[in-house]
């Protein structure tokens, strides 16, 4: 769990809170701890979630690719332990990847264990695997080029005719030849020699329904496939929980400062 805490930090605080009545409970404070927790801390760290750039210790960064359990899992992850102290948290799989980084990872294995993956004619496994693309501006997924685009909504959609297991699909429109993306891979790339054999979008369909389109390219991975054909590289870590708390720490300390002032006002200890 990745966690963002704050806690009232105020002068003499031990002094001053012996000669408090029962009835004074630092109400100021309290409001300045719900706030800033809530309205700062919280929706920072939302915001960053989000795919806003992220300004930290002289560099920036974005989250690529925005889930919206991860947005959630913020919203839902509020507390306050006590009256001076608040946390925001996330438990979100996807949060604590972006966090901690991944390591570089062959991902044939896993994908040819899979459930879903089949068995060919000669006894090989293999498996079909869909990439969704976004819209030019989607933050949701990895958006396709506008040049793309334009192709894109153009084609006549595709269907699918059966479910799983069996599925099957009436097949539309689809780009053909295309070598935007095509990447070969080099340097520390754990897949380096390895050359895609197509654009990253060639293939792609159009589903659904008008206004609310899915844009797909499948992908067959089988056991014969090169060994360096479904390496991923290693992903660095985003430390936006650092960003949040090194991006908010002044505006916070000074909400919670103008908080207990206006409690000492009201019980008479504060100067003019």
């Amino acid at each position: 769990m990745s966690m963002v805490s704050i806690q009232a930090e105020l002068p003499a605080l031990d002094n001053i809170l012996a000669n408090l009545s029962r009835r004074h409970r630092l109400p100021y404070t309290r409001a300045a701890v719900q706030a800033a927790t809530m309205d700062l801390i919280q929706q920072t760290w939302i915001q960053y979630a989000s795919g806003v750039q992220v300004n930290f210790s002289g560099g920036s960064f974005r989250v690529g690719v925005q889930t919206g359990d991860y947005v959630r899992s913020i919203q839902a992850g509020l507390r306050f332990p006590d009256d001076l102290t608040g946390e925001v948290f996330t438990t979100s799989a996807h949060g604590a990847a972006i966090e901690d980084g991944q390591a570089a990872k062959d991902m044939k294995p896993g994908l040819l264990g899979s459930p879903k993956a089949k068995t060919g004619a000669e006894g090989e496994k293999y498996i079909t695997v869909p990439f969704r693309h976004g819209a030019p501006g989607t933050r949701t997924m990895p958006a396709m080029p506008k040049s793309i685009h334009q192709q894109a909504k153009k084609l006549q959609i595709s269907r699918v005719t059966a479910p799983l297991p069996t599925r099957t699909y009436s097949w539309g429109g689809r780009i053909r030849k295309d070598e935007t993306g095509k990447r070969s891979h080099t340097g520390a790339h754990p897949g380096a020699g390895y050359s895609w054999k197509a654009g990253k979008y060639q293939g792609l369909v159009r589903m659904g329904r008008p206004g609310q389109e899915q844009y797909l390219t499948f992908r067959r991975l089988s056991e014969n496939s090169s060994p360096k054909s479904w390496m991923r590289p290693a992903i660095k870590p985003k430390p936006i929980r650092d960003a949040v708390l090194e991006n908010t720490r002044e505006q916070v300390q000074e909400m919670i400062l103008q908080g207990f002032q206006q409690d000492l006002a009201a019980i008479g200890l504060g100067g003019d």
